[in-house]
């Protein structure tokens, strides 16, 4: 069946979560604060974070802004893919993009150069890691791997390096700022 064969190619081929994994080493003191942290193997501050320890505005503000209907789609928003490929066809180019936070976490994971085969691969992956992972892991990776310029990869390594605290310390106008900043 259709689905035994997903399935298989799913076993067969599984997410590279490997750069996920690399990630900075912290120096805490004896209150958790951070006090230090080490660079990845690939010269990257990457500081692991959980959606829980980000301020709650910072998290609604992604959402809005990034993929409105995270919680209700399986990885493909059909709404955004729609819109977008409506008006490819009207404007014989493209002027606003579909992909969800699920299937930028799969160009995160993998980044590939932007073709419509690298899109075919993320959407493909975005289905894959919310069957394996669910919401909350996606949007954690999310919010580690996010390049915030330079090596800051994450929002608590540019929210400890711009405004020396922890991302669910950040003020209304630290959480725009920080928004500003994510790299596309």
């Amino acid at each position: 069946s259709l689905w035994a064969g997903l399935a298989a190619l799913d076993a067969t081929f599984p997410p590279d979560l490997g750069v996920y994994g690399r990630r900075s080493r912290l120096v805490l003191d004896r209150d958790g604060r951070v006090i230090g942290a080490s660079l990845t193997p690939e010269g990257r501050w990457r500081v692991p974070v959980r959606p829980e320890a980000v301020d709650p505005l910072y998290l609604r503000m992604v959402l809005a802004f990034e993929d409105r209907r995270f919680y209700r789609h399986p990885g493909v928003d059909p709404l955004a893919a729609g819109r977008a490929l409506g008006q490819w066809i009207r404007n014989r180019r493209g002027v606003s993009g579909a992909s969800t936070l699920s299937m930028q976490v799969a160009r995160l994971l993998e980044p590939r150069p932007r073709t419509l085969r690298a899109k075919l691969a993320e959407v493909l992956r975005a289905f894959q890691l919310e069957r394996r992972l669910g919401k909350r892991e996606i949007l954690s990776i999310y919010l580690t791997l996010t390049p915030f310029g330079g090596n800051l990869e994450g929002v608590r390594a540019a929210s400890l390096a711009y405004f020396g605290k922890e991302p669910g310390r950040l003020t209304p106008a630290g959480a725009t700022l920080a928004l500003a900043s994510v790299r596309r």
